[in-house]
Parts: C-alpha cells; structure tokens; sequence
C-alpha cells in the first residue's frame, strides 16, 4: 500500500491556520470549562438489544428509555447492542456494542472503560474532556469518536481535539480526519466511518462540518487507502468478548507520516512514535 501523498506549500499555510486556530481554541476552552455549568444528569435516548444501566449503590439492570443518568451512575452495553444518552445541555453520546461508559458532571468528563464512544457537542457550552486508556482529549464544540479495544484511539469527526498527556501538556491537535492511536498521529477515512453503525443517524450539531470535512479529506487524497470503517462488532472467528478481556474490533490502521498540520505543543516536543 501507497501512503497518502501531501502538497507541502497547502500544508504550510494549513500549519499556520491550524497553530492560530489551536491558540484560540485553548484560551476559548481553558475560559469555558472554567465558566460552564456542569453537565447535569443526561437521558436514555435510545436502547437495542443488550443495554444495561446500573445507579450507584444499586443492582445492574436492563436500560429503559428516559432512564436519568447521573454521574458515577454505569451504562453498559452487550454485544452487538447501542445506546444513546442526552444531556442536560444536548450533549449527545452513543455507545457501541460491549462498552462501558460513565461520567463526572462536574468536571464535564466523560470516561470510557471500555468499547466505542461516539459525543457530539455543540459550540459555546463550555466544552469537555473524554478519558480512555491513559489518553485524555479536550473537546469544545466537536464531534469524533472514543475507542478503547486494543490500544485507546481518539478520532476527530468535525471541529478539533487537544490531546493532552497525563499531565495535561498537549501533544499534539486533530482535526477532521485526524486520529491519535498507539502513540502516533494518523489519518483515517471519515467516509468509511460514516458507515458505521453509530453514526447511521445523523450527528446533532455537528452533522454539515462532518461532511464538508469527508468532502474535503477525498479531494485531498491523491494516493493510498485509508481504514474504511470502525468495526462495531467482535471480528468473526473470535469468541464474544467478557468482562474486562475485550479483542481489538478496530482494523490496523495503514501508518503514514505525522501529519505536517500537526502543530507543536509550547517548548516544543520530539515526534510521537519516534
């Protein structure tokens, strides 16, 4: 496989754009998590199949619609199975099948342990942070997509995403198309990914960038494939997964170079994966 080809003078003025566009994202989302309400308790929105909802202090159970989820509160999904929740500020969140999701409404973060996260969150309520796998990513106003089977993956959708290390020094910035998995910087096909199961109905706030993004990201390639989709399922062959052991359901990405919009964090930092 060929990997993608890139116009080096377009990436420069991207590089620029990008740096300006990542100062004022981190000063409008430093500014905003620290005047946003909390994000409250959200609702069950949708269920299929297995979905289960456990409050603290009390027994699992099956998931019904317009259950209220609170924080510390577990939603917990089975095989091939989804759930969405809506919170108080629309935020949207759907999980994919055998993941484990939970929340801290005053921190606005959200945790996945386990699975496929999709969050779609509209501009100017104060942003957020998802955690999975040591990685955290602080998002405003974005959409992209959590994974943790295998190595823990952020994915970009629409907006941008700061990813940050353990601690909260940033490594780096993805945009549309971009994603951070096993300590490297790839890109993958936002196309592909529109086909995948959590993202069948349309994203909320987000939906018109994410597909003016996948237009753009085709024009641009010239050469190579990228990942088409993320699998939502346990590939066939493997034995259903349970507990804590879960098989990666993500297809090996194709490894290009970092991606030349990256912007460096301040003081600088050496490329990820070398």
């Amino acid at each position: 496989m060929k990997a993608m080809t890139f116009d080096n003078n377009r990436f420069d003025l991207h590089l620029a754009a990008t740096t300006l566009a990542a100062i004022a994202l981190a000063c409008g989302w430093l500014t905003g998590v620290a005047q946003a309400k909390p994000l409250g308790q959200a609702t069950v929105t949708e269920t299929n199949n297995d979905v289960r909802y456990q409050a603290t202090n009390s027994a699992e159970r099956p998931a019904k619609l317009k259950d209220v989820v609170r924080g510390a509160d577990v939603l917990r999904t089975g095989q091939k199975s989804q759930a969405e929740i809506e919170f108080e500020d629309t935020t949207i969140t759907r999980l994919g099948s055998n993941s484990l999701f939970t929340f801290n409404p005053e921190k606005r973060e959200f945790e996945l342990r386990e699975g496929v996260l999709l969050f779609d969150m509209q501009k100017g309520i104060g942003g957020g942070t998802i955690r999975t796998g040591g990685i955290t990513a602080a998002i405003e106003g974005t959409a992209g997509m959590a994974i943790r089977r295998g190595p823990p993956q952020i994915i970009c959708l629409a907006g941008l995403i700061r990813i940050l290390d353990a601690q909260g020094k940033q490594l780096g910035l993805l945009q549309p198309g971009d994603t951070f998995v096993g300590g490297k910087f790839l890109q993958i096909s936002l196309r592909g990914l529109s086909k995948g199961k959590l993202l069948l109905r349309k994203l909320r706030h987000n939906q018109t960038e994410f597909e003016t993004a996948m237009t753009r990201q085709e024009a641009e390639i010239q050469a190579g494939t990228l990942l088409n989709t993320i699998e939502d399922e346990t590939p066939p062959g493997l034995p259903p997964p349970s507990g804590q052991q879960f098989k990666s359901g993500v297809e090996q990405l194709q490894q290009n170079k970092t991606p030349p919009h990256q912007p460096p964090p301040s003081g600088g930092f050496k490329s990820i994966g070398k």
